[in-house]
């Protein structure tokens, strides 16, 4: 019979000294306490973002392996919606040269400043195992994509897809959220068409023409989108959006 107490059981050899510090003796562990300034909690907020994003992603592409999702556009449209999410908080580390110091003096030492080994050195810190979700971050495509009309997919094909992708997706939100105005569309319009321009001029799909329609129509508009007018704005995003992706296959 083993009569060895358990390890954190107190025993003749060891021993604990009380605190004669005063001013942490009944200090409380508190949120101020351990995010230090409001960039530490900008940084931390990033991070948990990204880690919101894995095991959504780590499932979707697991259910995806399996067969438990079949509907090939929804897998499309979320995975995209999540790649654009991931590499939007990436861009903001760029961005803000404060925050990515931050980041790589006290989270991540020996990150590269272009972000290139980013996952890699998160998994390891924080011992996450998310590894369909990381590859899929890393390639960003989804895995029913694995070709861009005839091209290879590389790093600049993979920015701009999940760049588009994200454009659509911010484009459809705002006509949901009652943006009606030349101010509040024109700009979202005007980047999502530059990017599928950037990507291949040459790209045909169904409703694209519709969208240079919709850019014409939106840069001379005095007013405001009836709803009649909103509503088949966002149908035409639908179909172009569908349309796209469909060209990717």
């Amino acid at each position: 019979m083993n009569n060895r107490p358990p390890e954190y059981a107190p025993t003749s050899t060891t021993s604990f000294t009380v605190s004669t510090d005063a001013s942490v003796y009944n200090q409380e562990i508190s949120r101020a306490s351990l995010v230090k300034t409001p960039l530490h909690k900008s940084l931390f907020d990033s991070l948990a973002e990204i880690y919101s994003i894995l095991p959504t992603l780590e499932m979707i592409e697991v259910s995806f392996l399996k067969d438990y999702i079949t509907d090939k556009e929804k897998y499309i449209s979320t995975t995209y919606r999540l790649i654009h999410q991931y590499q939007m908080v990436l861009k903001m580390f760029s961005e803000n040269e404060a925050k990515l110091n931050l980041l790589i003096t006290e989270v991540l030492p020996g990150l590269q400043r272009d972000m290139s080994n980013f996952l890699d050195l998160l998994q390891s810190k924080f011992n996450i195992n998310f590894p369909h979700a990381v590859i899929r971050l890393k390639n960003g495509l989804p895995a029913t994509i694995e070709q861009i009309n005839g091209l290879q997919p590389n790093n600049v094909n993979s920015r701009l897809v999940a760049e588009i992708t994200g454009n659509f997706i911010t484009c459809m939100d705002a006509v949901k959220l009652n943006y009606k105005s030349k101010d509040q569309l024109h700009p979202l319009l005007s980047e999502l068409v530059l990017s599928l321009n950037e990507l291949n001029e040459g790209l045909e799909f169904n409703g694209k023409s519709k969208l240079i329609n919709w850019l014409i129509k939106i840069n001379n508009l005095t007013g405001e989108l009836t709803q009649d007018e909103s509503d088949s704005f966002l149908n035409d995003l639908d179909i172009a959006y569908k349309g796209f992706y469909t060209t990717l296959e």
